[in-house]
């Protein structure tokens, strides 16, 4: 970026003095900017709201615009990349005092800002059925590591549920609002992004390969969970999923 281009970037968020030696002080160039300003305001009020269709939907489109105005107008951004704005706005809702009577909304935006990072994160080869099973008792001594998709979460409140249920209408869901633990998985194995339910023992095992344990620490760590699992069900389950990068791969790249 230009000098230029950085001080006119200052100058749409109200900070003009860097740009007076390039432009004119007059109304005619205030009011230029003004308009450029209103521009880049709407740009990102609207890319807020296609990266956060979940809370949008929960709370209206009026509602939303306005909120997001004040989210914009308090972290404008610098990054031109407008499919990656808003990470930061989860915490702000969390804050945000007409969203207090609305608990649910700062866990949904999570979940929505969590689709966004897997729709956005690199590809990586993955582990396979047959790679597992060559590698056969040697894997479990391996370092675990989840493909760059992967997004877990565990709640002690229904917040999957109710994000399924929008995000993914066609599939089974539940609009309560309760106070029931329930984990969420998603991922993008492929093309597109998906997303499910996952058990205490899934999300426990999972949450270990996120630490970076080796599989065999993951597998002792999930049968401690309630109720005990079948591990050789799950581990299948988690890698037909798509859900763990190729270790031959990081060799390579070693």
């Amino acid at each position: 970026m230009t000098r230029f281009h950085q001080a006119f970037s200052l100058a749409l968020e109200g900070r003009f003095d860097a740009i007076w030696p390039d432009l004119q002080p007059n109304d005619r160039t205030l009011g230029a900017l003004a308009v450029y300003r209103n521009t880049a305001v709407r740009g990102r009020i609207e890319a807020l709201e296609a990266n956060f269709p979940t809370v949008s939907e929960l709370v209206g489109r009026e509602w939303f615009r306005a909120a997001a105005r004040e989210f914009v107008e308090a972290h404008p951004g610098n990054d031109p990349v407008l499919a990656d704005f808003g990470s930061g706005f989860p915490d702000w809702l969390a804050t945000f005092e007409p969203a207090r009577d609305m608990p649910f909304l700062a866990p949904v935006a999570r979940l929505d800002r969590a689709w966004t990072e897997a729709h956005l994160a690199p590809d990586a080869p993955l582990l396979g059925v047959v790679e597992a099973s060559a590698a056969g008792l040697a894997l479990t001594g391996r370092p675990a590591r989840l493909h760059p998709s992967v997004r877990i979460f565990w709640f002690d409140w229904t917040a999957p549920s109710l994000w399924l249920t929008h995000r993914y209408p066609d599939g089974a869901g539940d609009l309560d609002w309760r106070p029931e633990p329930e984990g969420l998985l998603i991922y993008r194995p492929d093309d597109a992004v998906r997303a499910r339910r996952l058990s205490r023992s899934e999300w426990v095992f999972l949450d270990a390969c996120r630490k970076g344990r080796p599989f065999g620490v993951a597998a002792l760590t999930a049968s401690a969970s309630r109720p005990s699992p079948d591990l050789p069900s799950l581990f299948s389950r988690l890698l037909r999923d798509g859900l763990f990068s190729s270790p031959s791969a990081q060799d390579r790249r070693s």
